[in-house]
């Protein structure tokens, strides 16, 4: 019986020189009866590919119900990790960098913060963003450079910070426990993560445990890091 892998794209020539085969008709790598499945074994359907000593942050998307035309959007925030012991709130990494940047120690957090934007975000994310979602550039700031934010997916209305992070319906605000499930989560690796979350809540902790228990894996690993 032949063993069928998950492998993402930018590791196929990877498998397919330690004798992976591809089946046009399923759209999947595997490796061929008879064949020993051990050296595959970081593609193995169910194991977590992700380092948990990397830097990372979740792409987090939802979905709301458009302001405008009334019809389903789905919608994309960033999901921030950090620890809370008591009176710690942040796990700083080291100290600020040239920029006057405060790194995040990821590897050690326990909570996550969703914010509703980061100050620069990489052009893998914009890209994925856009084909998931209607995150794209909405304007301009003073220094002319173009601002991210939700629109629309059908009318292409912006959806605002407060419609979809303060209003009780809000997808992005977690006034309980049971509207996780509705959010989709996507770690992604990157070189840092730098700044501090603005804003915590009471279920930030539950929402660490459910993002690290219920995501997907970003297709790369980004070489750059994360400012806030």
């Amino acid at each position: 019986m032949r063993t069928e892998l998950d492998v993402p794209f930018s590791h196929k020539e990877e498998a397919k020189a330690l004798g992976a085969k591809w089946d046009r008709t399923k759209k999947i790598w595997y490796v061929p009866s008879g064949v020993n499945p051990e050296p595959f074994a970081e593609w193995l359907p169910g194991v977590d590919r992700s380092d948990p000593s990397a830097p990372y942050i979740y792409l987090v998307l939802g979905k709301r119900e458009c302001w405008k035309c009334h019809k389903e959007t789905s919608v994309a925030a960033f999901g921030i990790p950090y620890r809370t012991d008591n009176d710690e709130s942040i796990a700083i990494a080291h100290a600020p960098n040239e920029a006057g940047h405060i790194a995040i120690d990821t590897a050690n957090a326990n909570a996550l913060a969703i914010v509703p934007a980061l100050g620069c975000v990489p052009g893998e994310i914009r890209d994925y963003l856009h084909k998931r979602c209607g995150y794209k550039p909405v304007g301009a700031r003073a220094s002319k450079a173009p601002s991210l934010g939700n629109t629309c997916t059908s009318c292409d209305a912006l959806q605002g910070s407060r419609y979809l992070f303060e209003e009780p319906s809000s997808p992005f605000a977690l006034t309980a426990i049971n509207k996780l499930p509705a959010l989709e989560f996507v770690r992604v690796e990157v070189a840092g993560v730098f700044g501090v979350p603005a804003t915590r809540t009471d279920f930030d902790q539950a929402l660490f445990t459910w993002a690290r228990d219920h995501h997907a894996e970003f297709h790369k690993q980004l070489g750059e890091g994360i400012y806030l």
